[in-house]
Formats: structure tokens, sequence, C-alpha cells
């Protein structure tokens, strides 16, 4: 008993203990490197964002904030999908970082909400590096790895899924050195852009790495969007506008856990229709909704899922046949498995449940 009083003591002093153990690091702004994710420019051409909190790392346009409803806008404000790429040859590297909101969520890990993991380029594949855990303070400070040689290194950084950033600071080793990447990996040329639910923004992921957008990016080597908004995802003219806005190479709309049937024969047509007519030439893959677990017990649970997913099957099928030829239709079949062990409350996904959808997502950008 001892022993295991001492190891539980161990374990609860050992961050306290690694932040004074951790060498002295020179600190850089993470703005001063390469930022993935924002489908389009979030402030106005010389705006330093200053003076909206936490906007340098947003996903919506601070000109078009009127056109979003406060839903929408505080969850744009989540750097959800986000993440730095820089160059470095220092043998340590670490963050300190100022969250927008301190979120938190009885069902997601920290690390998922507001912390941010790292990934180093190693040949032409993505290797996860480390996290960064935040902590319940205003300031967090973590080193993320140590102990590695000073070759040139490609990273990426991911941030926070349902928190926003204040400010944001890359730290190196004295006298490292860190730059803009020197690969253009991930591509950053015509990215895939996912508009969806609280299931796109990456709720219940572990980390930011490991929500499905992010999976499906470096699998494939493309820059991806994520236009998730927990609860919000119902296809409002204003995110179709954004939507259009952005030079996307190909669409994934995957917000039906947001919307009822009603609201899915309301504007299911016409969201999609415009912007298949504004985009001839992109893939649009409209996704169905999962099938939940609780469904193979729950009839009424069940029965909704069908008529929701019913519904958007005859839209496909009706735009086809007006000769839309870039659609795409995924069912719910292959989702996310079929042995029910996929999500965290029966609808959040865990890492295993993100892993399926993006491998099932990802055959879909190859057609």
């Amino acid at each position: 008993m001892k022993i295991l009083a001492f190891i539980s003591f161990a374990l609860c002093l050992s961050p306290v203990l690694m932040a004074q153990q951790a060498p002295e690091l020179q600190y850089a702004r993470a703005q001063n490197y390469k930022l993935l994710g924002q489908g389009v420019a979030v402030t106005l051409q010389g705006d330093t964002s200053d003076r909206v909190p936490g906007m340098a790392y947003a996903r919506l346009p601070l000109a078009s904030r009127s056109r979003f409803r406060p839903e929408l806008w505080s969850l744009g404000m989540n750097s959800a999908g986000l993440s730095v790429r820089f160059c470095s040859n220092s043998p340590v590297i670490g963050v300190r970082w100022e969250p927008l909101n301190q979120f938190a969520m009885n069902h997601m890990s920290a690390t998922g909400v507001r912390g941010l993991d790292l990934y180093i380029l190693d040949g032409k594949e993505w290797r996860y590096a480390g996290s960064a855990q935040p902590q319940n303070k205003a300031a967090c400070r973590a080193v993320i790895i140590s102990g590695m040689d000073t070759l040139f290194r490609e990273y990426m950084l991911n941030l926070p899924l349902y928190d926003g950033l204040k400010s944001l600071e890359i730290g190196i080793e004295q006298g490292a050195d860190i730059s803009m990447p020197q690969i253009d990996l991930p591509r950053t040329d015509r990215p895939i852009v996912f508009y969806g639910t609280s299931i796109t923004q990456g709720g219940c992921a572990s980390r930011p790495g490991m929500a499905y957008p992010a999976i499906i990016g470096r699998k494939l080597q493309r820059q991806t969007i994520n236009l998730g908004f927990s609860g919000n995802a119902r296809m409002d003219a204003s995110v179709g506008e954004l939507l259009i806005s952005i030079d996307a190479g190909i669409y994934f709309i995957d917000c039906l856990a947001n919307c009822t049937a009603d609201l899915v024969r309301a504007r299911g047509y016409s969201f999609i229709k415009a912007l298949l007519d504004a985009k001839p030439e992109i893939p649009v893959i409209m996704v169905s909704h999962q099938l939940e677990p609780k469904a193979r017990f729950s009839r009424p649970l069940e029965n909704n899922l069908k008529e929701i997913n019913r519904l958007w099957e005859e839209i496909y099928q009706r735009l086809l046949a007006e000769g839309y030829n870039q659609l795409r239709f995924v069912p719910a079949d292959n989702l996310t498995g079929h042995d029910g062990e996929s999500t965290v409350d029966g609808a959040h996904l865990t890492d295993l449940g993100f892993l399926r959808i993006a491998e099932e997502l990802i055959r879909y950008c190859n057609q």
C-alpha cells in the first residue's frame, strides 16, 4: 500500500517536477511561421487583430461577423483544424500559450479541448512527437519533446479543438534556429474543406491531431480546413457563402447530426445546390449520419436516423438526376465500424472512431 501511495503521489507531482527540470527556452511568436487551416483571411490586410482577442487563430472572417449567428461566431473563435508549420534544429521543442476561454468538458480530454500536439516529418510521413497538456491557469507552458539531435526537422503543431488562443509561442533551445518550413507538406494548394458538427470539429478526440480532418490531412499530405461547429451545423446561408468563398479542392458536408428531418427538407437541397453551382468542377461529398450504437436498441432513435439519411440521399439522387456529376454520397454503413466501440457517449467519437471515419472518407478523396 505504501508503494502504491508513493506512485500515486509521484504521478500527481510529475507535471510540476517536469516544469522545474525544463530547460530555459527562447520563444518566438507562432504567427511568424506558416499557419495552416484558415480557409479565408480572418482579418483585414494590415489588421493586427489586437482589438479582438484570439482573432489571429480564428476560423471565421472578422469582416463578416454580423452575418453569423452568435453561436457560430463563438465556435468560430475555436482554433480547430489550425496548425503551425515550422523548421528547427533545436533538440527541444516547447510551447507557451494562453487559452482564450479556459473551456472544459466532462466527456473530452483537456488535451483535446485546449491542448496542442506536435508532429515531425519523418521521410514522407508525419509522426506524433508529443502533446502540450494545459494547466488550470491563464498562461500555460510545456516542453513537448527533448533529447533530440540538432538536425533540422520539419514540424507541425496542431492547435486546440474546442478553445481559442490569445497568444502562442514556440520554444527552442537557446542558440538554436527556427524558420519557416522548407518543405511544402502538407501541400498548401487547394485544401480539403470539411463542414459539419461537433464530430467534425473534433469531439471527443484525445488530442488535436486525432480529429478526423487532421488524420486525413496527414495521410494524404493535403491541407484541410475544419469548419466543424459543435451543435450548430444547420446549413446556415452564411456558412454556405463562406464555403463558396474558399478555393477548395474537395468539400465534405457532414452536418446531419445537428439537423432535424424538417431542417433537411427545408435547407438541404438549396444548400448543396448553391455550392455545386458555384463550384462546378469541385467534388462535393455528402456524408450520411453515422449509425449511433444506441440505435441498435432504441427504435425511435433508429427510425429518426434512417429518416434523416433517407432524406439526405433523396437530395443526392435529385441533384444527380439534374446533372451535377461532381456530387458523391457516403452511406452510413461503414463510417465508424459495426462493433459499437467507436464513441465516448454513443455519439461523439473516440480516437478509434476518428481513425475509422477518416479511413472511410479517404476513399472518396481519390474518386
